[in-house]
């Protein structure tokens, strides 16, 4: 009997040597969200919101933290961390990293928006400027230099422009 050529075909046949690629990452992100989860048993959810796992290589376990003053402090749970993962089945896990990258907390955080772009409601619970705050800057512009003045005359243009929205 002739095959037929509409037949489904299997993603292996259709992808080729892209494949064993795609097989590879998937394993791979399973094991970094094993490796996640296993740290947020050692070190709370709190602190795991801020921190993850950047890479697991012959026994040294790099975790990324959002800021020094996290670092700081993850240093200080080292060996907790350390007897957390050998406790869940990594005993081969002899050294824990900590490294300090601010562009982590972008990438933790679940309303991160990859244009940069505030979303509307940080916008929308944004603080509301005062007139008396807009006076000020608007006096402190007539004794400043001509390029700063330019800027806090715009500045002070903010408290209108929310003024009017709230009469809205």
């Amino acid at each position: 009997m002739a095959r037929n050529r509409y037949d489904p075909k299997q993603l292996n046949e259709l992808m080729g040597k892209w494949s064993d690629k795609l097989l590879n990452y998937s394993d791979k992100s399973k094991k970094m969200a094993e490796l996640q989860a296993c740290l947020e048993r050692a070190i709370g959810p709190i602190l795991s919101k801020k921190s993850r796992v950047a890479n697991y290589r012959d026994g040294i376990l790099i975790i990324e933290a959002a800021s020094a003053t996290l670092a700081t402090r993850l240093n200080y749970l080292k060996m907790d961390i350390l007897s957390q993962f050998r406790q869940s089945g990594m005993i081969d896990c002899s050294l824990v990293k900590i490294t300090t990258n601010p562009e982590a907390q972008q990438r933790l955080s679940p309303s991160h928006n990859p244009n940069g772009r505030s979303s509307q409601n940080e916008e929308q619970s944004g603080r509301i400027m005062s007139e008396h705050t807009a006076a000020q800057l608007k006096e402190l512009a007539s004794n400043a230099p001509p390029s700063l003045q330019a800027k806090l005359l715009k500045l002070a243009s903010h408290a209108q422009k929310s003024a009017k929205k709230n009469d809205a």
